[in-house]
């Protein structure tokens, strides 16, 4: 097999198909021997015109006064901004159709990566006219610090309850007019039968992870039925929920079936209608998920919590049944003086754990539509009272300013309105999105994303394809690749008609611009792990968008339904592998065979044994050791991995021998990293 050093003699990425995520990249035959192409994406639909203080002909209501039926647009005068009254929009599965924007969980809720892709499509929608008209959404903005927050983190940004300088710090406080730890949606309780009333925020387990205080790694274990997830937090003022359990049976269990639900009620006895067993963990848990709600058992009154700055707070012990963790332990206690369903065995969860395995029993998925509140919340509807997304602003700015970072340490900042409490939570934590515009219009460019060019991970790489996208991004109308003409002495572009990039203040080479996306490769430098991306339109420039950077972000290159990964056999025929029923004019596609050999392209792979010269069209080299890649979980024998073109990785590798038939997961792992999940091999004997 022919080892390929420089400019190949055919690229998988010059067919001329849509690849996932993109417009399709078109044949760029500057040495006739290699081309290649990027994807970009575009969502159409009518765009409406714009008046009033919120720059709209829709109905608007104000915060403070009566709010105008079903108005999709909430003017906020105590910030200058205008919220989507739609505080879920994503829970519509018709709208996650029509942005195209995939890894949402039925209820609405999306990580933060996933919430990024979502502003971005809600700002190139009707072609880059913006949703509703308006293309300059963004998540609600929070500076790192504020003096008015109850508590300062370690690395000096402010978190906790009484926060008022973040967007939706002042909206919870100022607009909704509400009080820590007062829910934005007090009577929110789903029922996931034979339990009821279950809340979507999370519940307190035992087990600390970080110190009684849970200010260090880890924190108190909480768990979220909604989310699915594990979370650990600080105990001194989050207000959570308590699901009673017992570590066995009251009385006779219930009895269970082979074939019936897991997770099933009392029938008889003292339990009956109030509890329910879990036939496979055989612990018994209270019926209704917020008890505390209707039965403080005597647990009345209020806690004062210290705050910085010699403050303290004042708050009810239980507020619609979310308690501080100390109050809950005296609340267990309480509740097994009294000899509830006559037992004095009742408990916190051990664990998030044990939590969690209730919640498989149950048969839940993370993000269950059944956790998701829908109705009027002022002027709002499909309010949520759970965690939202946020994003770090500059620290001089304003609700206004658009969004330029990450919290510290690699979080984002987030806001619980169930509570009112403002913490940094992990990216991979899925929380609920509602946006807003400035109502003063900006007229620079915005960048709402910026990810992998393939399978749209929010992690980049030095020398890797890179999307961006957002709005005046490029001159109305000015959609094009890089030509012959934009190529001076064997070097890539570093900008098109007058649009440039910068990472971390290095120009990058520009493929493709749009007013809505922009496609580069980075420069070859190394790049920290937070790099700030600047995009400058004709000497407008954008504010500085953070990314976060690895050394790799391996990814394959994957045709137009963003899972089969981009490949061609190596039997002289040149056929694409894929689906038979895909085709593209002048080419074939057809499944490998189990045994064949094949070439890959991928993306994001790092350093080679040859240095990559800064701007050349002329990139070669091999990768060492060589990645491991395995179809269906079996490993394939990698024959050759190396650097073909800028960018442009290519993999020649025998498949297994012994292979099921149909679409195979395929997987490459080097460094420690790995390409995107989700995408697939077709295989047929």
């Amino acid at each position: 097999m022919r080892r390929h050093s420089g400019p190949i003699q055919f690229s998988i990425l010059s067919v001329g198909l849509t690849l996932h995520g993109h417009h399709a990249w078109e044949l760029r035959n500057r040495y006739r021997t290699a081309a290649f192409l990027l994807l970009l994406t575009f969502t159409a639909t009518h765009a409406l015109a714009q008046s009033n203080p919120c720059r709209t002909t829709q109905s608007a209501s104000t915060l403070g006064s009566t709010p105008v039926p079903q108005a999709p647009i909430v003017y906020d005068p105590n910030q200058s901004v205008c919220w989507l009254a739609n505080a879920n929009l994503a829970g519509d599965p018709a709208m996650r159709t029509a942005f195209g924007v995939t890894g949402i969980f039925p209820n609405g809720s999306m990580d933060y990566g996933t919430a990024q892709k979502w502003v971005a499509a809600l700002n190139a929608y009707s072609n880059g006219a913006g949703y509703l008209g308006h293309n300059d959404w963004q998540f609600p903005a929070a500076p790192m610090v504020d003096a008015t927050c109850a508590n300062t983190g370690p690395d000096g940004a402010s978190f906790g309850p009484l926060c008022s300088a973040s967007s939706l710090a002042n909206l919870y406080s100022t607009g909704l007019r509400l009080t820590f730890p007062a829910s934005a949606v007090p009577a929110f309780g789903a029922t996931v039968a034979p339990l009821h009333n279950l809340k979507s925020s999370y519940y307190w387990a035992l087990a600390n992870d970080g110190g009684p205080s849970g200010a260090s790694n880890g924190g108190q274990e909480v768990f979220s039925f909604s989310a699915g997830i594990q979370g650990g937090v600080t105990t001194q003022d989050n207000y959570f929920y308590t699901l009673p359990m017992i570590p066995g049976a009251i009385g006779t269990p219930p009895s269970c079936s082979a074939n019936g639900p897991t997770v099933i009620p009392y029938t008889t006895g003292p339990a009956a209608g109030n509890a329910v067993y879990d036939c496979n963990t055989k612990y018994t848990w209270a019926a209704d998920g917020n008890m505390a709600g209707s039965n403080a058992y005597g647990v009345t009154g209020n806690v004062t919590i210290p705050a910085n700055s010699s403050r303290t707070i004042t708050a009810p012990k239980i507020s619609n049944g979310a308690m501080l963790f100390d109050t809950a332990t005296q609340w267990i206690q309480a509740m097994n003086n009294s000899r509830y369903l006559s037992s004095s065995a009742w408990q916190i969860p051990a664990s998030a754990a044990v939590l969690k395995d209730l919640f498989t029993d149950l048969n839940l998925a993370p993000g269950d539509s059944r956790f998701m509140a829908a109705g009027a919340s002022g002027p709002f509807q499909n309010l949520q009272p759970f965690y939202y997304w946020g994003c770090q602003r500059d620290q001089s700015g304003t609700s206004q300013s658009p969004c330029t970072g990450y919290a510290p340490s690699d979080l984002q900042w987030t806001f619980n309105l169930d509570a009112g409490f403002q913490p940094t939570s992990s990216l991979v934590q899925h929380f609920f999105v509602m946006v807003y515009y400035p109502v003063t219009a900006t007229t620079g460019p915005l960048v709402s994303l910026v990810a992998n060019a393939e399978g749209e991970v929010t992690t980049i790489a030095p020398n890797s394809w890179v999307e961006i996208k957002g709005s005046r991004l490029a001159p109305a109308g000015d959609s094009r690749i890089w030509r012959d003409s934009d190529f001076v002495n064997n070097r890539m572009p570093s900008q098109l008609d007058g649009v440039s990039v910068t990472v971390n203040g290095r120009s990058a080479y520009v493929y493709y611009i749009s007013p809505t996306q922009i496609n580069i490769l980075t420069p070859i430098d190394a790049l920290p792990a937070e790099t700030q991306i600047v995009v400058s339109n004709n000497g407008s420039a954008s504010a500085q968008f953070t990314a976060l950077a690895q050394p790799l972000a391996p990814s394959f290159f994957v045709f137009g339904d963003g899972s089969h990964v981009a490949a061609v056999h190596l039997d002289g025929t040149g056929n694409l592998v894929g689906p038979a029923s895909f085709s593209v004019p002048g080419y074939t596609f057809s499944p490998a065979k189990p045994g064949e050999t094949i070439s890959v392209y991928a993306n994001g792979f790092g350093a080679t044994s040859i240095p990559v010269v800064a701007g050349s069209t002329t990139q070669g080299g091999t990768l060492s050791p060589l990645p491991v890649i395995t179809v269906a979980g079996r490993n394939a024998i990698v024959i050759f991995a190396g650097l073909v073109f800028p960018g442009e990785f290519l993999f020649n590798l025998t498949l297994p021998n012994t292979l099921p038939e149909g679409d195979l997961t395929i997987k490459a792992t080097y460094g420690g990293a790995s390409t995107q999940s989700g995408t697939h091999l077709t295989v047929h004997p």
